[in-house]
């Protein structure tokens, strides 16, 4: 995008937030992008004023799809709690969404090797291996890495929106039955086959019943106890 397209766009998102907020009272309204890991929306307000933050991710959004959010958002903040409009989630949930922001995603990853292949373990045997018991569908969108440094408090993670699952590398060891790394793998695509959940409601009863699916849960289970590790 070139400098002129980012004066565009920096415009109709100031336009976008200065006229929701008109509507809900509000006189001075200031937004702008920021380079987020994570897709999101940060805001500060007070009687009358508000400030926001918003993805960069958004940046090449269709005016209308701005307007869209610019509006749940200041009605999020009267305290309703409205869905997230249809044309923005069918823009940020669309395949071009991923291919043009994965890879900016994966630059703002610290702790991503950016491949599957480990010291010892290959997860694309354990995707394989998956898909090879009817659990998954291989999707070439989905990447999949493991942790530079082990991570003991979120041993398998997934941003669904950039289909990106990162698995960490404490699984990277041959004394671990492969199972369990296949097991956390399964749980992170759970997460991506079911897309994108505005409200966050991440491991309802359906999740529980898919993940339950895997033949040696149970064991998986156990062994992630053991080791006092927790997906």
């Amino acid at each position: 995008m070139n400098k002129m397209q980012n004066t565009d766009a920096d415009r109709t998102l100031r336009e976008s937030f200065g006229a929701a907020g008109k509507s809900y009272g509000y006189d001075s309204v200031s937004a702008e992008f920021r380079e987020f890991k994570e897709f999101k929306v940060k805001w500060s307000r007070s009687n009358g004023w508000a400030d926001f933050e918003v993805s960069d991710y958004t940046k090449d959004a269709p005016p209308d799809v701005l307007e869209e959010l610019a509006k749940m958002i200041f009605s999020r903040i009267s305290g309703k709690e409205d869905d997230y409009p249809e044309a923005f989630i069918s823009w940020i949930t669309a395949d071009e969404f991923v291919r043009n922001k994965q890879s900016v995603y994966l630059s703002r990853c610290r702790n991503v090797t950016r491949t599957p292949v480990g010291k010892y373990i290959d997860l694309n045997g354990s995707y394989d291996r998956l898909e090879g018991l009817g659990l998954v569908k291989r999707d070439v969108d989905t990447v999949i890495n493991w942790t530079k440094q082990p991570n003991v408090k979120r041993v398998g993670y997934c941003s669904v929106l950039m289909k990106v699952v990162t698995i960490s590398s404490v699984f990277d060891d041959p004394s671990i039955p492969e199972f369990v790394s296949d097991f956390v793998l399964y749980h992170e695509l759970i997460h991506i086959k079911k897309g994108f959940d505005p409200f966050g409601r991440k491991h309802g009863p359906d999740f529980r019943t898919l993940e339950r699916l895997h033949p040696q849960y149970k064991e998986a289970e156990d062994w992630l106890k053991r080791l006092r590790l927790y997906v």
